[in-house]
C-alpha cells in the first residue's frame, strides 16, 4: 500500500496562525502610520489657519471675535474681511478661501478670538514635534496647551 506524502492538520494549524500573526502586525503598522498622516495634515492645517489670521491681522489690527466657531463646519469654511463666514459669502479679500475640517469624520478645529488674540483648539494622535499625544492650543504666538487668547 502506497502512502501519499501531505501536511497534517497541524501543519496547516501553524501556518494558518502565522499568516494571521502576519495580518496583525501589518495591519496594525497601518494604523498607526495613518495616524500619523492624520497628525501631519493637523498641524498643516493649523498652520494654514494661523498665516491666514496673521494678513487679517495686517489688514485689519484685530483678530475675528468669536467664541467657540467650529472651523470647517457650514458657516465657517472662509476666513474673509468679514471674519469666518460660509464659502459661498462673497465678502472679499479671502484671506483662505477653505477652512478644511480635521482628518477624521466630524473632526473640527475650534477657534475662540478677541481682538487681542486667538487660540485654536486640535487634538494630536500620535507623538509629533509638539511631544506626546495630546490636546493643543495654536496661537499667534505659536502652540502650546494653554487655552487662553494670545
Amino acid at each position: 500500500m502506497m502512502f501519499r506524502r501531505a501536511f497534517t492538520i497541524l501543519e496547516a494549524l501553524i501556518v494558518v496562525a502565522v499568516f494571521g500573526l502576519l495580518a496583525t502586525l501589518a495591519v496594525l503598522s497601518l494604523n498607526s502610520a495613518r495616524a500619523s498622516l492624520r497628525d501631519a495634515q493637523r498641524l498643516s492645517d493649523i498652520s494654514t489657519m494661523r498665516a491666514g489670521l496673521s494678513q487679517y491681522w495686517l489688514e485689519k489690527a484685530t483678530y475675528p471675535a468669536a467664541e467657540g466657531i467650529l472651523v470647517g463646519q457650514p458657516g465657517a469654511n472662509k476666513l474673509s474681511s468679514a471674519g469666518f463666514v460660509d464659502q459661498t459669502d462673497p465678502a472679499t479679500p479671502p484671506y483662505i478661501q477653505v477652512l478644511s475640517p480635521g482628518p477624521k469624520a466630524n473632526e473640527y478645529y475650534r477657534y475662540r478670538g478677541s481682538s487681542n488674540g486667538y487660540s485654536i483648539r486640535f487634538q494630536t494622535e500620535t507623538r509629533t514635534e509638539l511631544g506626546q499625544p495630546n490636546v493643543y492650543y495654536a496661537h499667534a504666538s505659536g502652540i502650546d496647551q494653554e487655552d487662553v487668547d494670545k
